[in-house]
């Protein structure tokens, strides 16, 4: 008789890494979001001086 196998190997390995993906993002965005003590970088950017029409 011949038998049909299923790979079941076969998605383990992408499975595998896409989690691991998931969790190293994660874990950067905890470890960088986390801190409380960092100060807020503001960006200031200075406005256009508002002109008369046509100018």
């Amino acid at each position: 008789m011949i038998y049909s196998d299923e790979k079941s190997g076969g998605r383990t390995l992408p499975l595998t890494a896409i989690l691991l993906a998931i969790f190293g993002i994660l874990a950067v965005l905890v470890a960088t979001g986390g801190r409380h003590g960092s100060a807020v970088r503001r960006i200031s950017v200075p406005h256009a001086e508002q002109q008369g029409p046509g100018q």
